[in-house]
């Protein structure tokens, strides 16, 4: 019922730019250009600025987002309905989470889902809090699974587990028998941190700079799964809450330490949502569903991080 233009247009508008829209949409930049193009001819102004490092909404652009945004929203809204009419959860749910809620958390969730209402699909998009945090305010998705930190003022956070930063090693290194370790132990190894994790990374940062330190970075990485790796063979520390080491946990190849003295351990994970949007009957079915397997999985990881 309505054109793939807006799609294309709100794809644009949130990246800023035509190649990771095309990306994001799964078609030709020329393709996304001409229908940008189309629009703004159409309606006789110019939408974006064109800048050296991308594009930039206008104040036309602005409005026209809004719009897009209405417009879109308001169809899934109705397709919801229609689907309810026939006693389905239908639709596309929209999430973005941490990294470390895609390795096994969310794949079990949504298979699990799946089986009960197969007429549901997600997209998915890991990304740091606070971008997490920022595409739920803007509603460019249905929730987000994040950490309780500073977040926008029309969000609230849902089902809230305790989730703590913990040093992690393997268990052949040297902290690894210890039962608790500071910040400043910590430092006196190679470290294996991870980038785009803002304001978790700050936050180490400003905590090793009271000890006058800050430690030796080894491996500098976006990606969990790259570090992981490092981790198990005792080459390095890593600071990262047990939520995509449950495995390595149980299976002894890797060790959470409690860091002691640090406020980062009073960490909490919950789902991130917009409190004036009106969200589809399937978008309620999988905050609902989620929520539910969240508290299982933070009592798995409580679990296993005690013994």
């Amino acid at each position: 019922m309505h054109a793939s233009i807006l799609k294309y247009f709100v794809s644009v508008a949130r990246s800023g730019s035509i190649r990771k829209a095309s990306e994001e949409l799964h078609v030709a930049s020329s393709a996304v250009s001409r229908q940008i193009k189309k629009l703004e001819d159409e309606l006789g102004i110019a939408l974006f600025e064109r800048l050296s490092n991308g594009l930039r909404l206008t104040v036309a652009g602005e409005n026209v987002l809004r719009h897009a945004r209405a417009t879109l929203e308001n169809f899934d809204l109705l397709r919801s309905d229609l689907g309810a009419l026939q006693g389905k959860k239908t639709g596309r749910v929209q999430m973005s989470c941490l990294d470390s809620l895609a390795i096994q958390f969310l794949p079990d969730m949504v298979n699990a889902f799946h089986s009960v209402h197969p007429g549901v699909s997600f997209h998915i998009h890991t990304a740091g809090h606070g971008n997490i945090s920022s595409l739920v305010a803007e509603g460019d998705v249905d929730m987000g699974l994040t950490f309780d930190l500073a977040r926008p003022d029309d969000t609230e956070m849902l089902f809230r587990v305790p989730m703590p930063l913990m040093a992690f090693v393997g268990r052949g290194h040297p902290l690894a028998k210890q039962r608790q370790v500071s910040l400043a132990e910590c430092a006196q190894y190679d470290l294996l941190l991870q980038l785009d994790t803002q304001p978790i990374r700050s936050l180490i940062e400003i905590e090793l700079s009271v000890f006058e330190r800050t430690g030796r970075p080894f491996v500098l990485s976006n990606s969990q799964m790259m570090l992981k790796p490092f981790i198990i063979s005792g080459q390095g520390v890593a600071f990262f809450t047990p939520i995509g080491f449950l495995a390595e946990i149980n299976s002894g190849d890797v060790v959470a330490i409690p860091l002691s003295g640090s406020r980062l351990q009073n960490l909490h994970v919950g789902i991130l949502v917009q409190r004036r949007r009106q969200r589809t009957h399937a978008a309620e079915a999988v905050i609902e569903f989620v929520g539910a397997e969240l508290l299982k999985f933070s009592d798995q990881i409580m679990e296993a991080i005690r013994t």
